[in-house]
C-alpha cells in the first residue's frame, strides 16, 4: 500500500480534540448565558413584586432591612410609649399588640391614633356575690330596738352639732327590714348618684330588648354639664365606646358623659322617672322643689331627690339581682368594683364589700355617697352632706357610717 492512501492517525485525533474542546466551551457558554437570563428576569420580577410591596404596605417597608443604628433607635421609642398596663387604664379595655420590629415615625404614630378611635372591648371582671349566709345576732329583740333608738338619737346629736351643716342619712336592713333615718324626706341634689336609679333603668330595658350593651357610640365633643369627664378631658373627639363601657364608667368613675349617653338610650329622664317612680317616688326628680340649702337660702328647682328614695332604689336593685341576677349583674359589678373609694369603707373594713356610687355638686357643694353593704348584715346606707368641701363631706360619711358600722357590730 502507497503512503499517503489513508487518512493520519495522529492528525484525526488532534481533530477531533478540537471539535469536543469547542463542543465544551459552547456548552458551558451556553449555560452561562442561560443562568445570566435567568438571573435578570428574577431580579426584573423581584423589583416589580417590590413596588407592588410597597404600594400596598407602606407601613411595613424597611422593616426587615433596619440596620442595628435603627434597631436602637426603635428601643429607645418603645421605652418612651406608655405599657400595656397604662394602655388598659387609658383606654379601659383592650390594648392593641405592637408587633416589632417597627420603626416609630409620624406615620406610625398618626396609625395608632387612628386605631385608638375604635372602641374598646369591655372586659367583664369577676362577677360579685353576695353572702349565702350571715353570724346570727347576739342579743335580743328588745335590746336590738334599744340600740336602734340610741343610733338614731347619736346620728340627730351629730347633725345637731353641725348647724352649718346640713346633713340627711337613712338606714336600711335587708335581712331583718328595720329602718331609720333623719332628714331623709328632705330634697337633696344627688348629682352623679343619680346615676344609680338610671342605670337600674337601663339594665331593665335591656333585659326586654333595648340598648344593646353592645352598640357603639362615637363621642362627639358636645358640652356635657357636671363636674367630672375621663371622656370630655382624656379622650380625643371621634373616639368610639361601647354602651357596656359608658355604663361601667358612668358608676364607677362617675363620668358624666357616659351618664348623659346612658340616660339618652333611656328615652330622657321622663322615662326613667315613669320607671323608678314605681319603687319610690316621694319627691319628684322631674318637678321643682324647694328647701333651704345648708347657708340658708331658699332653694327651688328640679334634679332633686331625697335619701328615703335613694334607699329605695338600692334597696330595689339588691331584691331584683337576687331574683334575676342575670339582668343586675352588670350594675351590680359595676358598684363593687367602683374606681372611687367609698368613707364607708373605712368605718367597715376594708375586708367589707362596699357597692356604691357617689355624688358631688360643685356649684351647690352637695355630696352623696350610697351604698349596699354587705357586712354582718346587709345594709343600705346613704349619706347626704351640704357643706364646706368635699374632704368635710368625706368625714361626715366616715363619721356616720361608723356609728351605724357600731350598731351592727353590738348585735353580733
Amino acid at each position: 500500500m502507497r503512503r499517503g492512501q489513508f487518512p493520519n492517525p495522529t492528525f484525526l485525533n488532534k481533530a477531533e480534540g478540537i471539535r469536543k474542546e469547542r463542543h465544551t466551551r459552547f456548552v458551558v457558554t451556553a449555560v452561562i448565558v442561560t443562568v445570566l437570563i435567568l438571573a435578570g428576569v428574577f431580579i426584573k420580577i423581584g423589583a416589580d413584586m417590590q413596588s407592588v410591596y410597597e404600594r400596598d404596605f407602606p407601613d411595613l417597608v424597611g422593616a426587615a432591612t433596619s440596620t442595628s443604628t435603627e434597631n436602637t433607635e426603635t428601643e429607645r421609642s418603645y421605652a418612651e410609649l406608655p405599657t400595656s398596663s397604662e394602655q388598659t387604664e387609658e383606654t379601659g379595655g383592650e390594648t392593641e399588640e405592637i408587633l416589632a420590629p417597627v420603626i416609630v415615625t409620624e406615620t406610625v404614630e398618626e396609625t395608632i391614633d387612628m386605631t385608638d378611635l375604635t372602641a374598646q372591648v369591655f372586659t367583664e371582671q369577676d362577677p360579685f356575690y353576695f353572702r349565702n349566709s350571715y353570724p346570727l345576732q347576739t342579743i335580743s329583740h328588745e335590746q336590738r330596738d334599744v340600740l336602734l333608738d340610741y343610733l338614731k338619737q347619736s346620728v340627730q346629736d351629730y347633725i345637731m352639732s353641725n348647724p352649718n351643716e346640713r346633713i340627711c342619712f337613712r338606714y336600711i336592713n335587708l335581712d331583718n327590714g328595720e329602718t331609720t333615718g333623719i332628714n331623709d324626706l328632705e330634697p337633696i341634689i344627688p348629682a352623679g348618684a343619680f346615676a344609680l336609679p338610671i342605670e337600674m333603668t337601663y339594665w331593665h330595658r335591656v333585659s326586654l330588648g333595648f340598648g344593646d350593651p353592645d352598640y357603639t357610640v362615637t363621642y362627639d365633643g358636645s358640652y356635657v354639664p357636671g363636674n367630672s369627664s375621663v371622656i370630655v378631658s382624656d379622650y380625643p373627639v371621634g373616639k368610639m365606646f361601647y354602651l357596656r363601657t359608658l355604663a361601667n364608667m358612668a358608676v364607677s368613675r362617675n363620668d358624666d358623659y357616659a351618664l348623659s349617653v346612658i340616660l339618652d338610650r333611656c328615652y330622657g329622664i321622663d322615662t326613667v322617672w315613669s320607671y323608678i317612680s314605681g319603687i319610690s317616688g316621694y319627691i319628684n326628680y322631674t318637678e321643682p322643689s324647694t328647701y333651704t340649702d345648708y347657708r340658708g337660702i331658699l332653694m327651688s328647682g328640679e334634679g332633686r331627690t331625697s335619701c328615703y328614695d335613694m334607699a329605695a332604689y338600692a334597696e330595689a336593685l339588691y331584691y331584683g339581682y337576687i331574683r334575676d341576677p342575670e339582668t343586675y349583674r352588670p350594675l351590680i359589678n359595676d358598684l363593687y368594683y367602683s374606681e372611687i373609694r367609698s368613707p364607708f369603707s373605712t368605718s367597715f373594713g376594708e375586708d367589707t364589700p362596699v357597692l356604691h356610687v357617689s355624688g358631688r355638686n360643685e356649684t351647690f357643694n352637695a355630696y352623696t355617697d350610697i351604698a349596699i353593704i354587705d357586712a354582718e348584715e346587709p345594709i343600705v346606707l346613704i349619706v347626704y352632706s351640704e357643706c364646706s368641701s368635699l374632704d368635710r363631706a368625706q368625714t361626715i360619711q366616715a363619721d356616720i357610717s361608723g356609728l351605724v358600722a357600731q350598731y351592727i357590730d353590738s348585735c353580733h
